[in-house]
C-alpha cells in the first residue's frame, strides 16, 4: 500500500514538474529562445541515455532516481534564472527521470499510473495561468514531494517481467503523437483567442480525466486506438484553425489523456532500462523539441 501510493506521488508530482516548470515556466521564462533553451534539451538527451547504462554499486534504478531527484530539489531554488550550466544540470536530471520514472510502472501497475496522470493534469491545468516566474515555490514541493517518495521506496524491489518482443515500428505513432502535441499545445498557449486554459480551465480538467478512463476501462485493439488517436487529433487542429475554443477545450484535453495512457503502456513493455532509455530520446526529447520548433515556426499555424 505504501509503495502504491509513493509510486502514484513520484510519478504524478515528477509529470506535474515537467509541464508546470520544464516545458510552460521556463521555455515562457526564456521566452522559448531554441538557442538559449538549447543545454536544457542537451541535458536532457543526456539524462536520458545516462540513466540507461550502467553505474556499477549504483546500478539500482531508485539509487539512480535518489541521485537524479536531489539535483532537482537543488536547482529548484534556482528557479527561472538559470544560466546555460544550470539549465543543462536540469536537463540532466530530468532526462534520466524520464525512462526511470516509467521503468518503475510495469505493466500490472495501471491502478498507480491512472492516479499518477489525474494528478499531473489536475494540477498542471489548475496552475497553468499562473505567472512563470513565480513558481519556484511550486519547483520545490513538487521536487520535496518526489524526493521523499523515492527515499520511501529505497527497498523497493521491481518485479522482473517476461521479455517482451516489439518491433521499432511500434513506436512510431507515439513519436507522431507526441510532436502533434507539442506542436498545438505551444500554438495554443501563444495564441490570444484560442488560449483555453484562461477560461476552461474546469472543463478541460474533467475532460482529462474523462480521456483517462476511456483509456483504461475502453478494451479495444492498438490500431483501432490509433485511428481514435488521429482523428481526435484531426478534429483539435481543425477546431484550432476555426479557433473555436470552446469545443477544443473539451476534444484536445481529451485527446492528450487518452492518448499518453497509451504511450505509457507501451513504454512499459521495454523490460531493458538500455532499451527503454534509447526509445526515450526519441519518443520524449526529439519528438517534443520539434514540436515545439514547429509551432514557433508557425508551419501549421
Amino acid at each position: 500500500m505504501i509503495n502504491s501510493i509513493a509510486l502514484t506521488l513520484l510519478l504524478g508530482f515528477e509529470l506535474s514538474f515537467y509541464l508546470l516548470i520544464v516545458q510552460t515556466g521556463i521555455t515562457e521564462h526564456f521566452h522559448s529562445d531554441l538557442v538559449a533553451l538549447s543545454p536544457l534539451f542537451i541535458g536532457g538527451v543526456s539524462g536520458t541515455i545516462i540513466a540507461g547504462i550502467d553505474w556499477g554499486k549504483l546500478n539500482n534504478p531508485i539509487h539512480k532516481i535518489i541521485i537524479a531527484l536531489s539535483f532537482q530539489l537543488v536547482l529548484s531554488f534556482f528557479y527561472p534564472f538559470y544560466n546555460p550550466f544550470t539549465l543543462f544540470l536540469l536537463g540532466l536530471s530530468i532526462g534520466m527521470m524520464a525512462p526511470l520514472g516509467i521503468y518503475l510502472f510495469k505493466q500490472h501497475q495501471q491502478r498507480e499510473l491512472f492516479f499518477a496522470l489525474a494528478i499531473a493534469y489536475m494540477i498542471g491545468t489548475y496552475n497553468f495561468t499562473s505567472i512563470a516566474e513565480d513558481r519556484m515555490t511550486l519547483a520545490i514541493i513538487f521536487s520535496a514531494i518526489v524526493l521523499i517518495s523515492a527515499l520511501t521506496l529505497r527497498n523497493f524491489e521491481i518485479e522482473k517481467v517476461a521479455e517482451t518482443h516489439y518491433k521499432i515500428a511500434t513506436f512510431v505513432p507515439l513519436v507522431l503523437w507526441i510532436l502533434l502535441d507539442s506542436n498545438l499545445f505551444e500554438t495554443l498557449s501563444r495564441h490570444d483567442y484560442i488560449n483555453i486554459w484562461d477560461k476552461y480551465t474546469y472543463t478541460i480538467m474533467f475532460f482529462h480525466l474523462l480521456g483517462l478512463v476511456a483509456a483504461y476501462f475502453v478494451k479495444i485493439k492498438e490500431k483501432w486506438q490509433h485511428l481514435i488517436i488521429f482523428l481526435l487529433f484531426t478534429i483539435s487542429y481543425t477546431l484550432s484553425y476555426l479557433e473555436v475554443p470552446l469545443i477544443l477545450a473539451i476534444v484536445y484535453p481529451f485527446v492528450i489523456s487518452y492518448y499518453n495512457v497509451i504511450i505509457f503502456t507501451s513504454l512499459t513493455k521495454l523490460t531493458s532500462l538500455k532499451e527503454l532509455s534509447l526509445v526515450m530520446v526519441f519518443v520524449g526529447w526529439i519528438a517534443s523539441g520539434s514540436g515545439l520548433a514547429l509551432a514557433l515556426s508557425g508551419l501549421l499555424h
